[in-house]
């Protein structure tokens, strides 16, 4: 005859097996393991948190505004200078699909122009350079008494804006894509006529104000 043998949690416990001590150890060993890679990652965000790239306009120089009657139709001829400087110390930025243009009392006078991509290391600063171009561009009918009201104030306040996505460098790591939108303010100075040949240049610089 056979026999049957169950073993009875006291003699478990006489072998040294302890069930509940097994599920401590690893349910401490989880939670370890878990807050030590929690940790990690909010160390390297405090330390690494990267701060927005900064944008200043250097100079801004109208070559042409001209506006044909009776259609609204306008022709612009823009150079812009730009520094762009990547504040962080450890963070590098890739800048990616990058578009300009210029505006006026919320109409476009230029169509959007495409920077090529580039790098920015740890705290660098680059100049950008960008040619804007208008042909015959729709305005309003008011566009014209504006900006001959602007002329009589001897000033003509533009926008420069940019666009684009841009990706943060820590090591070899590279982050996802993140929008980023520039704006820039530029006050040019105007001669008596708005048909005579400029250059009209940026009475001074401005900051430009920057989101990711």
């Amino acid at each position: 005859m056979s026999h049957l043998y169950i073993t009875s949690p006291k003699h478990c416990a006489k072998q040294g097996f302890n069930l509940n001590k097994s599920y401590k150890k690893l349910f401490y060993a989880f939670s370890t393991f878990i807050f030590s890679i929690l940790s990690f990652v909010l160390l390297i965000w405090i330390i690494l948190h990267p701060s927005k790239p900064q944008f200043y306009l250097k100079e801004a120089d109208l070559y042409q505004l001209n506006l044909s009657s009776p259609y609204y139709l306008l022709n612009s001829s823009i150079q812009a200078t730009l520094s762009s400087k990547n504040p962080n110390s450890k963070v590098g930025v890739y800048y990616d699909s990058v578009r300009a243009y210029v505006s006026y009392k919320g109409q476009r006078i230029t169509n959007d122009l495409s920077l090529p991509p580039f790098y920015q290391g740890n705290g660098d600063t680059n100049i950008l350079s960008a040619s804007l171009y208008g042909y015959d561009l729709p305005v309003t009918p008011t566009f014209g008494y504006e900006v001959s009201r602007d002329q009589s104030d001897g000033e003509l306040q533009l926008v420069l804006k940019l666009d684009g996505r841009l990706r943060w460098k820590v090591g070899t790591w590279v982050s996802g894509y993140y929008r980023f939108d520039v704006y820039c303010v530029a006050v040019v100075g105007l001669k008596a006529s708005m048909d005579t040949s400029g250059p009209f240049r940026s009475l001074q610089g401005a900051q430009c104000s920057t989101t990711v």
